[in-house]
């Protein structure tokens, strides 16, 4: 217990001094595994705002989402950007009946723990190609991003085709705000940024 503690300690030092040089910059760092949590399914609390560094299309402000309530495995939000849809087991996104298999994914990751892997196979009848996505709990840790310090888990979602990984997104899910406080999607040998898709959480409030 003394070595966690002097652990958590010395990463919230660190992260206090980094975040201290510049407070746009979004870093991450892990803890040991044999130190990392095991975490239940859970949704935002509803009325929470959150406030990412992505302008939405249509107000050309910071895109908000606003968590409206918990239905079953979905977190149900609002955003500005693109009304209310679902985010299936808090991972997923605008995931339809075609997407059983990936919710069914999603809902064995629960609850999250470190080196929890699961891949599934999704067969689309217009294509000859055979997608894979792999889900996978990276890490467990302290990040930050523009809203601040947060303890985060680390799941990167891999897609595949014919056994070549050809898109990951990444994303930092805070247990303490059950939502994703960075979302990161990327292409191998390609330079990814914010904006679009790719945004950090830049502030926190309530309704």
């Amino acid at each position: 217990m003394k070595a966690l503690l002097s652990l958590v300690l010395s990463l919230a030092s660190l992260c206090a001094i980094l975040a201290a040089i510049n407070s746009q910059t979004s870093f991450f760092i892990p803890i040991p595994a044999a130190f990392t949590p095991t975490t239940k399914f859970g949704c935002p609390d509803t009325g929470t705002v959150f406030t990412y560094n992505v302008p939405a299309w249509n107000t050309l402000r910071p895109n908000r989402m606003i968590a409206i309530e918990e239905d079953r495995f979905n977190c149900r939000i609002r955003s500005d950007a693109q009304g209310i849809y679902d985010w299936f087991g808090g991972l997923g996104p605008h995931l339809g009946d075609a997407d059983a298999a990936e919710k069914n994914l999603i809902a064995n990751l629960w609850p999250l723990s470190v080196g929890h892997t699961a891949r599934i196979a999704k067969n689309d009848p217009s294509s000859r190609f055979v997608d894979e996505i792999d889900y996978t709990v990276v890490a467990y840790g302290l990040a930050h991003v523009p809203a601040g310090l947060f303890w985060i888990y680390k799941i990167k979602k891999d897609y595949y085709r014919e056994n070549i990984l050809y898109h990951t997104t990444t994303l930092w899910w805070s247990p303490t705000l059950k939502w994703t406080v960075r979302q990161w999607p990327e292409e191998p040998g390609k330079i990814s940024q914010v904006g679009g898709y790719n945004w950090e959480l830049l502030s926190l409030s309530s309704q």
